[in-house]
């Protein structure tokens, strides 16, 4: 697990240049990392769908979700042009569908849990992360999504 790691890092931080095929495989590796974790041995549970005001509160301790959806979050628009509002949306959803995509991949495996509430600390991560890119924004950050990194050579 810690050369899964260490490959996790060097994808997040060729992602954060702006090399699509990075982000594209960490992502995946995100997902995979569930199946892995339980040796691909499937042990489906049912996701709990309903919950109420209380429980919609309490999830937003979930910070662990926060953190990695605003890191997300910046990752995903790092492969985007941001001279608009629409690649802001654009890789919110994007992370939204992450999110849900977790929660199946808990479900189906087996490891976690699989709630739809895990959804409210994954969208107050994606606001968290939008703010971090406005602000890296403000301070001239650039994107430059590409999916080589031939274009860093010039």
């Amino acid at each position: 697990m810690w050369l899964l790691t260490g490959l996790r890092v060097v994808l997040a931080i060729l992602s954060l240049l702006g090399a699509r095929w990075a982000y594209v495989a960490f992502m995946v590796l995100g997902l995979l990392y569930f199946p892995m974790k339980v040796g691909f041995g499937f042990d489906p549970h049912q996701c709990e769908l309903t919950f109420d005001l209380p429980l919609a509160i309490y999830s937003l301790t979930n910070y662990a979700h926060i953190v990695l959806f605003a890191f997300g979050y910046v990752l995903t628009s790092a492969q985007f042009r941001l001279s608009k509002w629409r690649p802001f949306v654009w890789a919110a959803a994007i992370m939204l569908v992450f999110g849900a995509l977790v929660e199946i991949a808990e479900g189906v495996t087996g490891q976690g849990h699989c709630r739809s509430r895990d959804l409210i600390p994954d969208t107050a991560g994606v606001l968290i992360g939008c703010v971090i890119v406005l602000g890296f924004k403000r301070i001239g950050w650039k994107p430059r999504p590409s999916w080589s990194l031939m274009w860093r050579r010039r």
